[in-house]
């Protein structure tokens, strides 16, 4: 047998093995006679210790950041003392994690278990579907509304009393979900998570909510409503297309990119047909819109081999060697050595060797022969911000939007505390450049910085996108 096809043979077979698990990896354990507070601490002690023998980035972190690991566990053992129910111990533990700023690193109620997120989170969903905020220039504007008496684009004040934006910096602290904090806040608002820290701050989350806002002409109002009434209304619509799309207007060609979580070989062929059909029309320059994508897997370099001209490598990785990584990940250094990704570099002790990602040049040179704007946000997270991080880079293409705070994990996996009633989660994997150099927590700008304006968002005018559009109409 060819010895080609037994490599091929050997690589599905570890493919299998290598795959984040569907579940969480580790067992409860249920040591009978535990007080709620012994089950507090032992929870408490398990994330500092899995952290500190696990986490791929900490050294770096404890660096980057200023802090001790060990002692930022003392202080927050030490606040064990005032907790007493299960919402108080999740937002402590929770505020634990938040101080490696790390959006891949997150805890969650076990979904095996639907009774403690219904104990933390004790608000119907729909909720969150009833209204959206979005932060323009800093002024948390109503986005969309499903309840008549909040006006759209009004700036939202107070919700259920709290001045919305000290809610918003509060639920920013507990779901540090980036580098920065305006990508936080963005985050934050983007998945409604200010209403689940409004339900871990409330015994129990509140009957009735008053929202408090004030109209684009000054005019100050409040809008009161049931909660369980409220709710019936705001059933979530179908979810949109998460592969590509496109909309052709004036001789440019807009590419929505709205997720890279799509199976790839599917995400290639709508590309492919993407590209068809604009051959056939009369495009001078193109678009892609990446406003909004949370990443997802590597069909990202789907995206790229349209925009390299050489094999380009876009990332390197390791794996730290730990007991978790040995328990799950065992074979997947040998998975990336057969697939040929191994790449000199320096290796340093308790780590893998060095790994990298190369994206070919796709044989279609229609995005290739034209001018290309990557317009992006800051919500633009995990893969897409390494898709765009290449872009700049290698100087791919134009980017539009605002800065980018960078993530450098991959393989995040959930891991199941003793008490059984919660999830740590976090990468497996470090990220860093063609350079070896760390992407995680690092910001990149781009070349045009172009935000909403709240003027142009009350003209119905999408700021960003404009001058994207424009750029390319003064390359014709």
């Amino acid at each position: 047998m060819p010895r080609a096809v037994i490599l091929s043979a050997v690589v599905l077979l570890l493919a299998g093995c290598i795959a984040p698990p569907a579940g969480p990896v580790g067992r409860a354990d249920q040591t009978p006679g535990l007080s709620l507070q012994e089950t507090f601490a032992r929870d408490l002690r398990f994330i500092y210790e899995e952290i500190r023998d696990n986490y791929v980035n900490l050294a770096y972190k404890e660096e980057m950041l200023g802090f001790d690991w060990d002692e930022l566990y003392a202080r927050y053992s030490a606040g064990l003392a005032q907790v007493r129910t299960e919402k108080e111990f999740f937002r402590l533990a929770s505020r634990f994690l938040s101080e490696l700023r790390d959006g891949h690193v997150a805890l969650g109620p076990y979904r095996g278990l639907p009774e403690v997120e219904r104990q933390l989170y004790d608000f119907d969903p729909a909720l969150k579907n009833l209204f959206t905020v979005r932060l323009v220039e800093g002024v948390p504007i109503i986005a969309e509304t499903r309840l008549p008496l909040l006006p759209v684009g009004s700036e939202i004040l107070t919700l259920s009393g709290i001045p919305f934006l000290e809610l918003l910096e509060e639920a920013s602290r507990h779901f540090c979900y980036g580098a920065t904090e305006q990508a936080v806040a963005a985050r934050v608002l983007a998945n409604g998570l200010y209403l689940h820290y409004l339900a871990l701050i409330s015994h129990p989350f509140p009957g009735e909510l008053e929202i408090t806002f004030r109209t684009p002409e000054g005019r100050r109002g409040d809008c009161r409503f049931s909660v369980p009434s409220a709710a019936q209304a705001g059933r979530a619509l179908p979810e949109g297309d998460p592969y590509p799309s496109c909309v052709l207007e004036d001789g440019i060609a807009r590419i929505a990119v709205p997720s890279f979580e799509v199976e790839p070989k599917e995400f290639r062929i709508r590309l492919e047909q993407i590209a068809a059909e604009l051959k056939g029309a009369d495009v001078e320059g193109v678009i892609l819109d990446l406003r909004g994508n949370s990443g997802g897997n590597e069909s990202f370099r789907e995206l790229l081999s349209y925009l390299v001209r050489e094999e380009t490598v876009v990332a390197t990785y390791r794996y730290r060697r730990s007991p978790r990584m040995g328990q799950v990940y065992r074979l997947r250094p040998l998975y990336e050595t057969l697939l040929g990704r191994r790449i000199r570099g320096a290796r340093e002790e308790g780590y893998s060797a060095w790994y990298c990602w190369k994206v070919k040049p796709s044989r279609e040179e229609f995005f290739r022969s034209r001018p290309v704007v990557v317009l992006t946000d800051r919500l633009v997270f995990s893969s897409a911000d390494r898709f765009v991080g290449a872009v700049l880079e290698h100087d791919l293409a134009v980017v539009v939007g605002t800065e980018v705070a960078c993530t450098g994990h991959g393989l995040p996996t959930g891991v199941l505390l003793p008490s059984g009633k919660y999830v740590l989660s976090y990468g497996f994997q470090e990220l860093r450049d063609a350079q070896f150099g760390p992407l995680e927590g690092q910001v990149k700008q781009p070349q045009v910085f172009a935000e909403q304006t709240l003027a142009d968002y009350h003209r119905g005018v999408d700021t960003a996108l404009t001058r994207a559009m424009d750029l390319l109409r003064e390359k014709r």
